[in-house]
């Protein structure tokens, strides 16, 4: 007992794995993302051993002392697009320790959330799904950095019910043809998150819709969330996992564009802010 309780992992004893880990995943490709756990054998011995991610989306950590990910994000303005390769290990009580790498960058920089100052930390603590995954796998609040706001979500559904629609008649027997705005306008009028949303209802809150989705629910086309995933996530987490499911308003218009010509796609935009479905609240 004395050898386990000494091998206990400390923020100190995490950035040493990292550092010995980081070497070894440069150059693994920037579209890599992976969550392994660490297991404290001994005072002076560390183990990777796998966890169990679920078809549904959960993470089990098992035996796992603390959580490994490995992830890229790309951040910057305009045109200057900067790829970070992550590398944090999650414990159990909140701390994360991480080792943040640049695109092409020689030195690495390592940070810690229980010692640096200010916001430096935050700053470079990874904000994806895979990151948030391990965070709820220890029952941690998920880091998400812009939160998808219910009248987008609204907007993202309400278009993909009718770009499948108009897909769906544009792909005819005769051969392809541009679909009338007329032929929409009956789906377009239908409840919305599998009847959640309907008419001139007040919208509803995020803490609804993943009731919603816990009860078994909620609808999303080709793109839905287990029960026991939603009811896992917390409301950010959530947030995040349809933000990166479904696809974009962007993608969505111009989908009509292409099935329903220029005039389908204004009409659904028309629409969209008409209702305040479009764009940040």
């Amino acid at each position: 007992m004395t050898d386990v309780m000494d091998a206990a992992f400390t923020p100190e004893r995490a950035l040493d794995v990292l550092l010995q880990l980081e070497p070894q995943l440069r150059g693994v490709g920037t579209d890599r993302r992976a969550i392994v756990g660490l297991r404290a054998v001994a005072a002076d011995h560390v183990e990777l051993i796998d966890v169990d991610l679920r078809a549904d989306g959960v993470l089990d950590p098992g035996a796992a002392d603390a959580l490994v990910v490995m992830t890229t994000e790309e951040g910057g303005d305009g045109e200057d697009v900067l790829c970070v390769t992550q590398l944090v290990c999650v414990l159990p009580g909140g701390t994360e320790v991480g080792i943040s790498r640049a695109d092409e960058a020689e030195d690495a920089r390592a940070w810690r959330t229980d010692r640096d100052a200010g916001d430096a930390a935050d700053d470079l603590r990874p904000r994806d799904v895979a990151a948030n995954t391990a965070r709820r796998a220890f029952g941690l609040p998920s880091a998400v950095a812009n939160e998808l706001t219910v009248r987008e979500l609204l907007g993202r559904a309400w278009l993909m019910e009718v770009a499948g629609e108009a897909l769906r008649r544009y792909d005819a027997p005769d051969g392809p043809r541009e679909v009338a705005v007329e032929e929409l306008r009956s789906v377009a009028e239908q409840p919305l998150l599998g009847g959640l949303v309907s008419g001139d209802a007040p919208l509803p809150t995020w803490e609804r819709i993943q009731a919603h989705a816990v009860a078994g629910h909620l609808e999303l086309g080709h793109f839905p969330v287990a029960a026991s995933h939603a009811a896992w996530l917390d409301e950010a987490g959530f947030a995040q996992v349809l933000d990166t499911t479904l696809p974009t308003a962007e993608d969505l218009l111009e989908q009509l564009r292409i099935t329903a010509g220029d005039q389908g796609m204004a009409w659904a935009l028309a629409v969209l802010l008409d209702r305040g479905w479009h764009g940040t609240e």
